[in-house]
């Protein structure tokens, strides 16, 4: 049996969080700063649960099959009950392992959850292991190549109205996390054991949420949707001829769109082919610009 970890980037930035909070206690005990090293030694043990349920959080591969869990749950299915297995690539060049269970409401439910695991299906990034244990122990054949990088064209439109809007609402956000979160540290390094650790978990909930916050800022900046008569870019680049399916997601007062570069039928069998998908809110003229170019925009509209 192999195992990988689901979150392999998140567990490692933990890890390098758990040394430095570790070697600043050690520090501030040097230093006399002793209401400091509390603080920072509340923090290590934070850091060092969420380290223990990352890397319990796995993805395993045998002969019967794969299995997708924890260490206190963990959900086995054999290789004959999924109904979907391929490489994706959703705004970025990292490919993500995705398979569908018989049951799952279809692919499209997919994009909505990914990166998440639940009961309609898995998504999870894919490593040279991974990739290894998938070629000996799957019975079907998943084309790991990869896909090639379409280069943009020099003059195309940003839409930067989404990101500075997202920008808008979301940074300030952040600002006000981080400031407050040390704020309350300050205060808890002159309190007594008890307050200090209440006050100090409190200051790490408003770390990680600021740290959320300006996470998504980040993402909304670097792909922020780009489009011409030759095609589209969020990240990556897709020709409007390569784009064989387009849809809006609405829920509530957003709506998003997807690029897919292969058609939905396709999208949903075992072995199709990698697909390269772009996800960006929806807009007017990406819309428009999508009927005008897309040469398959028709045969999308009537699916």
């Amino acid at each position: 049996m192999v195992r990988v970890l689901r979150y392999p980037r998140l567990f490692g930035a933990s890890c390098v969080s758990v040394l430095i909070l570790a070697g600043a206690r050690d520090y501030c005990l040097s230093a006399g700063l002793y209401g400091w090293a509390r603080v920072l030694m509340v923090a290590v043990v934070v850091m060092l649960l969420l380290c223990c349920g990352l890397m319990s959080c796995r993805f395993f591969l045998n002969e019967q099959g794969i299995g997708i869990g924890s260490v206190l749950h963990l959900r086995r299915s054999s290789w004959s009950s999924i109904s979907a297995l391929g490489i994706l690539c959703c705004n970025s060049r990292r490919p993500y392992l995705y398979g569908l269970y018989d049951r799952s409401p279809g692919f499209l439910d997919l994009l909505h959850c990914a990166p998440r695991c639940g009961s309609w299906g898995f998504v999870v990034p894919t490593s040279r292991k991974l990739n290894a244990a998938l070629m000996t122990y799957c019975p079907e054949e998943i084309q790991f190549a990869p896909i090639p990088a379409g280069k943009p064209p020099r003059h195309m439109r940003h839409l930067w109205h989404q990101a500075a809007l997202y920008a808008l609402m979301m940074l300030p956000g952040a600002l006000v996390a981080f400031s407050t979160g040390t704020l309350m540290l300050i205060k808890a390094s002159a309190l007594s054991l008890f307050p200090l650790i209440l006050l100090t978990l409190a200051a790490l909930g408003l770390f990680a949420a600021g740290a959320f916050l300006f996470y998504r800022v980040l993402l909304y900046m670097f792909t922020c949707p780009r489009v011409s008569d030759e095609g589209v870019s969020s990240g990556l680049y897709l020709p409007w001829e390569d784009v064989h399916f387009g849809y809006v997601h609405r829920m509530g007062q957003s709506s998003t769109m997807f690029f897919l570069s292969q058609l939905l039928e396709e999208a949903g069998k075992r072995g199709a082919p990698p697909i390269l998908c772009l996800s960006m809110p929806d807009s007017t003229r990406l819309m428009l610009q999508f009927l005008t170019c897309c040469p398959h925009a028709r045969k999308s509209e009537t699916q």
